[in-house]
């Protein structure tokens, strides 16, 4: 008999505010009336660079021909998304998936347009949640296009600030319930099971009973060496699964190590494994880039 069984895990970092999530030896944007942009410049003090978040980014970048150029202060005026509708609560959003929008802003130039993109356009400011590679192109009147994708630009982790210290980031317990409050590492607002902490770590809806990181169909072939699996994901997670002969013994991962999800709602995946009669299988959700 086959028993499908899940679990989630997470090592969540708790930030300081000012540490920059870019590789020293990959910081640089590139345009062409710009010259380098730095993600990741040498400052004496508080912000020392650009921070990735789960939600939104902060920071200051820096161009020898620009100056400084504002990626945002790190505090929507709502706690998770800048509204990018005033001269103050600007800077650039990120959709958890690895699409960003919003206006950076230098003194010097003016805006700096990452959400001038459609959805399908490849040129789509984004970054690549396995990686943290970026891609894609920024637009300012006065800058022209600058080319996010020159292989010299990746994120090393994201940073997302947690002062409550429940394993769920502030933006998100303020998307979701409005305040840090409602919300602690063992409560379940929608009674469906699972605790608000693993709603985060997996991106499943806390407010809905039906929304919650399952196994939803598997089936093996007669040996008990491959299996296949169906369950629920989201395009801001990415996932491993692991097998093990019996719930007492270390859990192995699966040749697939870590993917990211289909399109859609679901994911079907093949593990192939030595034949045994009994396999626990679970589907592990993890942040991307989280350390």
């Amino acid at each position: 008999m086959i028993k499908p069984s899940f679990f989630l895990f997470l090592t969540l970092v708790i930030p300081l505010r000012g540490d920059t999530t870019f590789d020293n030896a990959a910081k640089f944007a590139w345009g062409g009336n710009t010259g380098w942009i730095s993600f990741r410049h040498d400052r004496p003090s508080s912000p020392e660079g650009i921070v990735f978040g789960g939600a939104f980014l902060s920071g200051l970048a820096y161009s020898a021909n620009l100056g400084w150029i504002n990626l945002g202060d790190g505090t929507p005026a709502n706690g998770h998304t800048y509204s990018n509708a005033t001269g103050t609560d600007f800077g650039l959003n990120h959709d958890g998936a690895g699409n960003l929008s919003g206006l950076a802003w230098s003194a010097n130039t003016g805006w700096i347009n990452f959400g001038w993109a459609t959805a399908a356009d490849p040129n789509r400011p984004r970054v690549n949640l396995l990686t943290g590679a970026w891609t894609g192109m920024a637009w300012g009147a006065n800058t022209g296009w600058i080319n996010l994708g020159t292989n010299l630009l990746t994120t090393q982790s994201r940073l997302d600030v947690d002062s409550d210290n429940d394993g769920m980031p502030d933006w998100w317990e303020t998307r979701l319930f409005t305040n840090l409050t409602t919300a602690n590492a063992t409560s379940d607002k929608d009674g469906d099971g699972a605790s608000d902490l693993a709603e985060y770590l997996a991106d499943t809806h806390p407010n809905n009973a039906s929304s919650f990181l399952k196994i939803v169909a598997h089936s093996h072939n007669l040996g008990i060496s491959q299996t296949t699996l169906e369950f629920t994901t989201t395009p801001t997670r990415l996932y491993r699964i692991e097998f093990s002969n019996t719930l007492a013994n270390s859990w192995t991962d699966s040749a697939l190590g870590t993917f990211a999800p289909d399109a859609g709602v679901t994911t079907t995946k093949i593990i192939t494994y030595p034949g045994h009669p009994k396999k626990f299988f679970r589907a592990i959700a993890i942040v991307p880039l989280a350390q």
